[in-house]
């Protein structure tokens, strides 16, 4: 037995002299032992005294008005698809109010999230009156007529709810930028459907190519809380509901690999059509920029819906149903080339022209589109395809890899990681040096010249 005992002594500690549990009797009585295991009871205290309280508030926050907010988008879209004719008139209107607020406000306008970045990198806290003119103005936008996406919004307004939270919490002003990423999250988190995606997207956002986790936890926590409060009001349903499991195969991922390189290249296409947009609306005077915009859009408008032949193309923001049948039904390639034409212009022309609204949903129905194209080399991996192309889509153009797998993954309540994941590495990395959102930093370029010099 001593033998035995020996014997696996000295292979464990390659001596047989040790004493095993005298051995194991020191390693507990060294200092060092307990300085590795040294539990900073400070920090987690100050996170569950301030942080979590802070996030739990900005989340039950940021659910009730984005359940409020989806209720009364609802509502006015009910209305409104009662007659085609409306959804192609109310546009009109909406422009003429835009024009109207943003003459004398002009950080309501166009897509929120180039504004928040910028935003979140001085002291200045977002304006109450604007927060307000922000979401009663993305309230009409977003209920029909316009390709608009719900992100823009709802990050511009949860940088405003999380930095007054934070305010009234006692944070200083060197908290602010992540008070306001942490609303900007949670909100996003509720109107999407998508919390853990969305705090990764806002964290991919502000700090592109150099990922910051500090701000995390408290940003999952505010997330989780607001999707919860937000379905409590407004239901649990997928966004991209799917009556059929995606699947895939090997042969498929070179096709899936060439379908990120020309979404790659089309979102470059999208970049310079909706900045250029942007660029020329300067020309225009500020409160007629949504107007001249919007009767450029409308018959592009009429042209889509025709060759589409659906309402819900009108009324993508309201439902995101557009996606789920792009995901299922096979469209001829020249609906599915039309569809992403016309995202372009309509949106360069409205979102670019200072129509509020955000780009996610537009960048979603280009992938939706090109994956629709691809599905017809491979139809029974038709979803698949669809949904590889929204995230690499979502990848190419906010450069939110992680994100944009999770976020879809979340949205449709099923899992293609492993396709979909070459279509985002492909399009991500054949995507650097242009950005769809304005105000995104180039840090990575910034980096190299650091390192050149």
């Amino acid at each position: 037995m001593d033998k035995i005992r020996d014997f696996f002594v000295y292979i464990i500690f390659g001596d047989k002299k040790i004493k095993f549990f005298d051995h194991v009797k020191n390693i507990f009585k060294e200092d060092r032992f307990f300085i590795s295991i040294h539990i900073d009871y400070l920090s987690i205290l100050y996170f569950l005294g301030r942080w979590l309280p802070f996030a739990i508030a900005v989340g039950i926050t940021t659910g009730v008005v984005a359940s409020l907010m989806d209720i009364a988008v609802v509502f006015i879209n009910g209305y409104l698809s009662t007659n085609i004719i409306f959804l192609f008139v109310f546009p009109l209107i909406v422009a003429i109010i835009t024009g109207q607020i943003i003459k004398n406000n002009p950080e309501v306008g166009g897509p929120g999230i180039g504004f928040s970045i910028l935003h979140l990198q001085n002291k200045r806290y977002l304006k109450v009156k604007s927060i307000v003119l922000k979401l009663f103005i993305s309230i009409l936008t977003l209920s029909g007529g316009f390709i608009a996406g719900r992100e823009g919004p709802s990050f511009f307004l949860g940088v405003g709810i999380g930095e007054w939270i934070g305010k009234s919490y006692g944070f200083g002003k060197k908290f602010k930028d992540t008070l306001g990423l942490i609303g900007g999250g949670a909100f996003t988190g509720a109107l999407l459907k998508a919390p853990l995606g969305s705090s990764i997207f806002a964290m991919e956002l502000k700090n592109m190519y150099d990922f910051n986790y500090r701000p995390f936890a408290p940003m999952i926590v505010a997330s989780i809380v607001s999707y919860l409060t937000f379905t409590f009001f407004r239901g649990n349903h997928a966004f991209i509901q799917l009556s059929s499991k995606p699947i895939w195969t090997l042969p498929s991922i070179p096709y899936i690999i060439g379908m990120g390189l020309f979404i790659s290249f089309v979102l470059y296409v999208y970049t310079v059509v909706f900045h250029f947009s942007t660029k020329i609306s300067g020309i225009i005077h500020a409160n007629r920029k949504p107007v001249v915009g919007t009767i450029l859009a409308i018959p592009v408008m009429i042209g889509l819906y025709m060759v589409f032949n659906d309402i819900d193309i009108l009324s993508a923001p309201v439902n995101m149903r557009i996606l789920s049948k792009m995901a299922q039904f096979s469209y001829p390639i020249y609906v599915d080339a039309t569809i992403i034409v016309c995202t372009i212009i309509i949106t360069s022309l409205t979102q670019g022209f200072g129509i509020p609204g955000g780009l996610i949903l537009p960048v979603l129905i280009i992938g939706a589109a090109s994956g629709n194209i691809f599905g017809h080399i491979f139809p029974s991996q038709l979803v698949m395809f669809t949904l590889a192309g929204m995230g690499a889509a979502l990848s190419a153009a906010a450069k939110t890899p992680l994100a944009a797998i999770v976020m879809i993954t979340e949205m449709s309540h099923d899992d293609v990681v492993i396709p979909m994941t070459a279509a985002v590495i492909t399009s991500y990395l054949t995507s650097f040096g242009y950005n769809l959102y304005l105000g995104q930093e180039t840090k990575f370029i910034n980096k190299l010249k650091n390192f050149n010099s």
